[in-house]
């Protein structure tokens, strides 16, 4: 039980604050400041599936993003929508000739679009996002500003979610996503950044090479395979990119079900990332992603171990059986009730999104055992 609680207090607790004690001591990667007259030539790739609704808006926010036209390419890459995706994006761009529609007649996946218009990209930066973001306008500006550095292979932006007041779900959510920001800012500062968010990264075109067509979060197997090469991966949190929240924290889980999945196909890949010789990122791939996607099953054996302990007439064990209880119940009723106020209401949206985070791994690890998470995503209702 002991082993069970430490490793998640590790991951959850500890680990942040073992950042905040070394953060001062740790060497962080230095670029020089780019100027307008050496910006590197951009094309920005979205992969999409029935966005209709976004997709229009999509196009002119890139368009009117503060990059030059001359440098800038925009390739909408339809995976076999059948919702009106591309000619939509098409009336949208207007005739503009830094936008491409490319139109895919079968549904392959994402990670199968990206492979095929990435081979064909001829800009030095691939930039990645997705139909129902929104850049700041000077996003990619920023975003492209660390590849001066030569040992800089990939670089994520900040995703900053647009939420509904008052909802569990988006006070915890919130919560937690100013957590992980800012343990990205930390590892992104040494290089170490591991994996990126679709919502906005960028890497060399020169470095791309093919995903397997099974891989399921492509946005974290491409810059862990970059880090197992040895080239850095960072974190720039002036390159911002806005996204809603879903309505309701039902209409996220399956996307998290979705995602633990892809997590386990990638901790399954990426295991020689632990290796001593990688040495900082080996230590946070531990701390921050391994230990946390087990994070389910210590959770459950903490929980069986307190029960048996708790036969058994352990104090410690019946406490521990009872505190347990309280925080599931709170998350259950989180789920029931997910709308209020108060810091009550926020200490009960937390127990449910930590909780439905937790379920929706256990899920997605029996999912990736029996091979069952498809590459074509279904789209988050928002």
């Amino acid at each position: 039980m002991i082993v069970c609680l430490g490793a998640v207090a590790h991951s959850y607790f500890l680990y942040p604050l073992w950042w905040l004690a070394w953060r001062g001591r740790l060497p962080v990667v230095a670029f020089q400041e780019s100027s307008s007259d050496d910006l590197p030539s951009v094309t920005v790739i979205i992969a999409a599936y029935n966005e209709a609704e976004f997709i229009h808006q999509r196009v002119r926010n890139l368009l009117e993003l503060d990059y030059p036209a001359e440098l800038l390419q925009i390739v909408i890459a339809s995976d076999g929508s059948s919702d009106g995706t591309e000619l939509i994006a098409k009336e949208a761009a207007k005739g503009d000739c830094r936008v491409s529609v490319i139109g895919f007649t079968e549904r392959r996946g994402k990670v199968s679009v990206l492979n095929d218009v990435c081979e064909k990209a001829e800009s030095e930066i691939l930039v990645f996002s997705d139909a129902n973001v929104d850049f700041a306008a000077d996003a990619v500006r920023h975003l492209v500003k660390p590849f001066m550095n030569s040992d800089v292979a990939c670089v994520c932006g900040k995703l900053c979610f647009r939420s509904r007041p008052g909802q569990a779900h988006a006070e915890s959510e919130g919560f937690y996503w100013k957590m992980e920001t800012w343990l990205k800012e930390m590892e992104g500062l040494r290089g170490v950044l591991l994996g990126a968010n679709g919502a906005i990264y960028a890497q060399r075109r020169s470095l791309w090479r093919s995903c397997p067509k099974d891989t399921v979060v492509e946005d974290f197997y491409i810059p862990m395979r970059l880090l197992m090469e040895n080239w850095k991966v960072l974190f720039e949190p002036k390159a911002i990119a806005l996204e809603d929240l879903p309505p309701a924290l039902k209409d996220e889980f399956g996307r998290r079900v979705r995602i633990g999945a892809g997590d386990y196909q990638a901790l399954w890949r990426c295991l020689p990332l632990l290796h001593p010789r990688f040495g900082l990122a080996a230590w946070v791939f531990l701390s921050h992603k391994v230990l946390r996607w087990i994070g389910p099953f210590f959770l459950l054996g903490a929980f069986v171990s307190s029960i048996v302990l708790s036969f058994h007439g352990s104090f410690i064990g019946a406490a521990l059986l009872l505190l347990q209880s309280a925080f599931y119940a709170a998350a259950f009723v989180g789920l029931l009730m997910p709308v209020g106020r108060g810091k009550v209401f926020k200490w009960v949206g937390l127990c449910t999104h930590f909780t439905s985070m937790n379920a929706a791994l256990f899920l997605g690890f029996f999912r990736w055992l029996r091979r069952g998470q498809s590459t074509a995503w279904q789209r988050t209702r928002r």
